[in-house]
This record gives structure tokens, C-alpha cells and sequence, in this order.
């Protein structure tokens, strides 16, 4: 009985040169069609030229030790991927009723619904647009939108994030039950040569599926110039649940500079890893190396993504916009361009390294917004090592006049609790951190679009090795109706 497929036994020839896409995807697709495994030789080296159409996965692959080298100088579709980890079921709609934010159950007999698994569910709403951003990327938003887990007996797990009074679109496609891995291998990258604007490249592994692993696969580019296109990611997770990405090793991207819609010169992020309106995923012991070279791009991004979890992870930057819900990192070291966000629930760093120029950006092209609560706890900040700076812990700017979509807030309540501050290059009258900048500009003037305080700001053992006491905002009147405790 055949225990597993191979790319040879498809004609794969794996010596570095010839094409072996074509194999590569027909051995898939026996696999797929048959329930088998896919397994590589462990010293093939496959190449994989400009052809668009990807291989489809949907069973457990394990790449072993093989290279494969993707050439991206010239391509024929630049934003399709090599591999794509399909779900078994298929995309339908449900006759959901009207949404309530933090809604915790549906009554699937009223709607006529019948379930036999878990769904993972998306909505939209076009009456509301959302996430309309601000700055030199600045754009008309987003549709008001949703994911989460619909279980069988009705309960909606993840939260919902806004009120839907009408629905334009339910999609919904069922949760697998079972798991599926795909490991091994070592991947590298011919950069592409294009245009330095933002036409985003794919050509790595988009996950589509719920329940997958990817473990132990390593990335790394090469050949890039003076100019090129930026990256998608090359591990891309999309409208899946329970994702897992383990033992990997990723790589930061160049930056390359274009126009931005408002006309002006900016740095196009390039990402290594992206995430796609995810529900609960896991990056275990993620590393990347050179997490402090400010040529290249933070390698983490991600939209309308919920419960995003990283644990003993190296990477030069985590960012999660665009409505996150529970984002929590520990045991980690994050580079020079730290952590960015806005969101909601409960944000968490804890037993982390940080050597971002802020502890936390809260990102100001989204409003600086975060509707939960902020915990610090065992961190240690090393601020942009190398440029001479007076430390802010909490980057925020939002002048209230700018309508993104949603009411604005920074965390209701932040505790800071056993943190060291690494603020030995400082200017001449350094007087000390400040936790917060003068984010409002106006702050006696009245605001269409406010951006409301914190309700509670608690410090427990922050510790400067300057051993100035920390400033908590130079203008105290923006913060005069937080509670603040110092311990």
C-alpha cells in the first residue's frame, strides 16, 4: 500500500535548475484526490519559476530537509502563491439576524438554521464604513466587518466587535475537525526587480484552512537591489480559525520607497508573515534574525484578526491593526520597529525585550484607538539602541478631528508592573521617560471626533536605569481625569 506521495514519482527532478512546478502541483493533486500524504526527498533542491497556477494542499506534507528556490525576477501572476492549504468544505451563506456587539449566542431554530459543525463565519455591513485612515496611506475605509466562530448549538465564540442593525453579507464555511500539518523545508526567495510601488507580491504558502500547523519551514530572500515591490507574506493565513505557525524561521524585507495616495513620498511595508481576518492563532517560537537593521521592513502584519498569540518568538516587529481582539505576546524579544496596534479586549506583554523607539505604538493612522485593557508586566525596553532620544513608552496622537470610522479610546485601564527602562543615550536635559507625548495638540478646544482617557493608570515597580523618575505626560491636564497610582 503507497504510504505517502512524492514529487519524483510526478517527474520532479529537484536539481536546482529545471522547473518542477508542474510536478509539484500534480503530485498534490494525487495526494489530495487520494488521502495521502506528501513527502520530499531531503536532499532534492526544487525549483519553482514564473508559472502562476499554485499546488493545492489538503494533506499533511512534510518537506523534510529539501531547498526550494521560488524566482520571482519575472512571474507570471506576481500575486499568486506557490501553495495554497485548502479547506475540504465550501463557502455559503446564512440567514443570520441582526448582530449586537458582544453578542454570545444565536438562536439557530428562529433562523431556520441547522448545523452539524462549527462554522467560521464573516459579515459585512455597508451602512457603516470603518478603519478609514488617516496620513500619508490614507484611504476611505472598510465596510463594516466581522469574523467568528458559530458553533453548533448557536454559540458565537470570539466576540462580536460592532452592532449590525442590517447584514449585506454572511459568508460562512465549516471549522475542520481535523488537524493538518505541513513542515519542513527550506524555502528561499529570488527577489523580484519591479517598480517600487504597491503592487504586493504573494508567491509563498497562504493557509486557507482551519486547524493547520506549519512547523520548522524556513525563509530567507536574496538578490534584492535598489528597487522592487513589496511583500504580502510569505506565510499568509486568510478566513481560517486555530492556526498555528511553529519553529519557523522568516526573514525582514528591504525597504523601498514610493507615493502614498495623499501624494507624498513613504516606506512600503514588506512582510514576511501576514494575517487575514484570523480567529486564534499561535506564532510558537517564530525567529527571524536581524531584528535590529533598520533597512529592513518589520516582518509582522495583519488585519481584522482576533486572539493572536505569540510565545518565545525573535522578530523585529509584531503589528496588528485594524481591529484586533486579544493580542497578547510573551516570552518573546521584538526589534527596532517594536509593537504597533489598535483593538480591543485585553492586550498583554509579558517577559518580553523590546527595542522599539516606543514600548507600544498605538497607530495614529487608525486613531490610536484600543477598547480594553493594557498589561506590562516583566518587560524589558532597550530604546532604539544607538540614536541619542528621550524615551516615550506609549506612542499616541489622535487630535480628535479626524473621523475614522469608530469612536476612539486608548486602554480603560493600563498597569505597568515590573518594568525596566534602558535609557542611558538620552539628550542633555533628560528629565526622565515620559509615558505618555502630547498627544493632543488642542487640548482646550473642542473635538468632533474626541479621544477619550484612560480610566485607570497604575504603576508598580518601574525601574530606569537612569534613575530619573518617569514622566507621566508633560501637559498633566490631558490625563486629569485618570486615576493614577504609583506603588
Amino acid at each position: 500500500m503507497q504510504e505517502y506521495v512524492t514529487y519524483e514519482a510526478f517527474g520532479a527532478v529537484g536539481d536546482g535548475r529545471t522547473d518542477d512546478m508542474a510536478a509539484i502541483r500534480a503530485a498534490h493533486d494525487y495526494a489530495n484526490a487520494h488521502g495521502l500524504p506528501v513527502k520530499t526527498a531531503p536532499d532534492a533542491v526544487y525549483y519553482i519559476g514564473p508559472r502562476a497556477t499554485p499546488a493545492v494542499i489538503r494533506t499533511d506534507t512534510d518537506w523534510t530537509t529539501s531547498r526550494f528556490i521560488i524566482d520571482d525576477t519575472e512571474t507570471d501572476d506576481y500575486t499568486a502563491d506557490v501553495f495554497i492549504v485548502m479547506p475540504e468544505g465550501a463557502w455559503t451563506s446564512l440567514p443570520l439576524p441582526p448582530l449586537k456587539r458582544g453578542q454570545t449566542r444565536v438562536d439557530l431554530a428562529a433562523c431556520g438554521i441547522a448545523l452539524d459543525r462549527d462554522m467560521y463565519v464573516t459579515v459585512t455591513s455597508d451602512e457603516r464604513r470603518q478603519y478609514i485612515r488617516y496620513g500619508a496611506n490614507q484611504d476611505s475605509g472598510s465596510p463594516q466587518t466581522d469574523s467568528f466562530i458559530l458553533t453548533r448549538d448557536g454559540t458565537i465564540l470570539s466576540g462580536i466587535n460592532w452592532d449590525y442593525t442590517r447584514l449585506t453579507s454572511v459568508r460562512a464555511i465549516p471549522v475542520e475537525d481535523t488537524p493538518l500539518t505541513v513542515r519542513g523545508g527550506f524555502f528561499t526567495t529570488i527577489a523580484n526587480r519591479a517598480e517600487s510601488r504597491y503592487t504586493y507580491y504573494g508567491r509563498g504558502i497562504s493557509v486557507r484552512r482551519s486547524r493547520v500547523t506549519v512547523e520548522g519551514v524556513s525563509h530567507t530572500v536574496t538578490g534584492e537591489g535598489d528597487h522592487g515591490a513589496p511583500y504580502n507574506g510569505f506565510f499568509s493565513f486568510s478566513h481560517c480559525a486555530y492556526a498555528v505557525l511553529k519553529d519557523c524561521r522568516v526573514t525582514g524585507h528591504r525597504i523601498y520607497r514610493t507615493i502614498g495616495s495623499a501624494g507624498v513620498p513613504v516606506s512600503m511595508g514588506s512582510y514576511d508573515i501576514n494575517c487575514y481576518a484570523v480567529i486564534d492563532i499561535r506564532f510558537l517560537g517564530v525567529k527571524q534574525d536581524a531584528i535590529l537593521d533598520r533597512s529592513l521592513w518589520g516582518v509582522f502584519g495583519s488585519n481584522f484578526c482576533k486572539q493572536i498569540l505569540f510565545d518565545g518568538c525573535v522578530l523585529s516587529r509584531s503589528d496588528a491593526h485594524c481591529g484586533v481582539r486579544g493580542y497578547t505576546i510573551r516570552n518573546s524579544v521584538m526589534g527596532w520597529m517594536g509593537t504597533n496596534t489598535i483593538g480591543f479586549g485585553d492586550m498583554v506583554m509579558e517577559n518580553v525585550t523590546c527595542f522599539g523607539r516606543h514600548l507600544v505604538g498605538f497607530r495614529e493612522d487608525y486613531g490610536c484607538t484600543w477598547d480594553g485593557d493594557l498589561t506590562l508586566r516583566n518587560v524589558v525596553w532597550i530604546p532604539e539602541p544607538g540614536t541619542c532620544l528621550a524615551p516615550v513608552m506609549f506612542h499616541v496622537r489622535n487630535g480628535g478631528t479626524h473621523d475614522f470610522g469608530y469612536p476612539c479610546t486608548l486602554p480603560h485601564r493600563i498597569l505597568i508592573e515590573n518594568v525596566t527602562v534602558v535609557d542611558t543615550n538620552v539628550p542633555e536635559g533628560y528629565r526622565g521617560i515620559r509615558l505618555f507625548e502630547d498627544f493632543d495638540p488642542h487640548p482646550a478646544e473642542a473635538e468632533p471626533f474626541p479621544l477619550e482617557r484612560p480610566d485607570e493608570l497604575i504603576i508598580r515597580n518601574l525601574h530606569t536605569v537612569s534613575g530619573r523618575p518617569p514622566v507621566i505626560c508633560d501637559h498633566t491636564a490631558l490625563l486629569q481625569d485618570t486615576k493614577i497610582t504609583v506603588e
